[in-house]
């Protein structure tokens, strides 16, 4: 891994602040970070269009389920 540390704090809830530490295995500590935000940011539109997928799947599900009960 290229990170030995990393975390953050906020300092008040007040401000719009947040201090973040990354301790890294050699590479430059903004490189890495730049990286992990990349990721999660890739995660986070994956785990949206799921989500998105399974609520068009349900929606399409009720939809059809309608249909069969109409006389």
């Amino acid at each position: 891994p290229r990170v030995s540390f990393c975390g953050y704090s906020i300092p008040h809830p007040s401000e719009a602040r947040v201090n973040v530490r990354v301790q890294t295995t050699g590479d430059p500590a903004g490189e890495v970070l730049k990286d992990g935000c990349q990721n999660l940011i890739n995660m986070c539109e994956h785990v949206r269009k799921t989500f998105d997928d399974a609520v068009d799947k349900f929606k399409n599900s009720k939809a059809s389920d309608s249909m069969e009960d109409s006389p």
